[in-house]
């Protein structure tokens, strides 16, 4: 036996206007359907197109191009900072030298005026050598005078007290050039 229960549309009593319904329903449908096609269809063109410039020559070429370029600009930006990091290696060493060409000429200047100093002092001390060499030749002379008379005094013959005075002749030389030195150092 067949099923009792049957569940049946319930049908309008126009039959033709639940057919216009229908096949506007229907045709809505289609349209819908026929649009979301459409759309995928000019997506999928879209797709295919990029597809075919993405891999053609000219775009492979110019990818290479992009990466040689970036290449060639990491390459000179690394250039770059090593001769931005010379250069104030170059400039520290530069301030370095300066400073120590100041400090040689300042200490030039002060070697310059010692030399001008000790220039002087030689120069009075030269003079001093030549007052120092005349006492010494005037006490030299003094020396042969007082030897002169001392001899002319032994040959006249003096009395006890020349010959006692002969007898410190030899300690009166030595005194005498002791008295000239110390005067020439004073």
């Amino acid at each position: 036996m067949a099923p009792t229960f049957y569940h049946y549309w319930p049908e309008p009593a126009d039959k033709s206007e639940s057919m216009m319904q229908d096949w506007r329903l229907g045709r809505w449908a289609w349209l819908v359907v026929l649009g979301i096609l459409l759309v995928m269809l000019g997506l999928l063109a879209g797709l295919i197109v990029f597809a075919v410039r993405a891999n053609s020559k000219a775009c492979k070429d110019g990818l290479l191009a992009e990466q040689e370029c970036r290449n060639v600009t990491r390459l000179l930006e690394l250039q770059l900072t090593q001769t931005r990091q010379d250069l104030r290696g170059t400039m520290d060493q530069a301030a370095t030298c300066n400073q120590t060409v100041v400090n040689l000429l300042a200490s030039l200047e002060m070697e310059k005026a010692q030399c001008q100093e000790q220039l002087i002092q030689k120069e009075e001390l030269q003079g001093e050598i030549e007052k120092l060499k005349q006492k010494l030749q005037d006490a030299l002379e003094e020396v042969e005078r007082l030897r002169k008379e001392k001899e002319a005094s032994c040959k006249e013959g003096e009395t006890s007290f020349g010959s006692s005075s002969q007898a410190l002749s030899p300690l009166m030389v030595p005194v005498y050039l002791l008295l000239g030195l110390i005067a020439l150092l004073a």
